[in-house]
């Protein structure tokens, strides 16, 4: 299982949040991921005026896991 940083920027907002993916994740399983994060108040989310409030942007990275 491999985990990921998911950033979302945008529509007046920053939201971060560490998911995991059975296998390298598409762009399809990363958005439906990141709605059900933010729709479950499982994302990390802070007002930021400096982002667009008409779109965003998703980036994400794989995180090592430390034992």
């Amino acid at each position: 299982m491999k985990k990921y940083k998911i950033r979302l920027t945008g529509l007046g907002i920053e939201a971060v949040a560490i998911i995991p993916f059975d296998n390298e994740p598409t762009t399809e399983k990363i958005e439906n991921n990141v709605a059900y994060y933010l729709n479950n108040n499982l994302m990390k989310v802070e007002a930021n005026d400096f982002y667009a409030t008409d779109k965003y942007i998703i980036t994400y990275e794989e995180v090592q896991v430390e034992l």
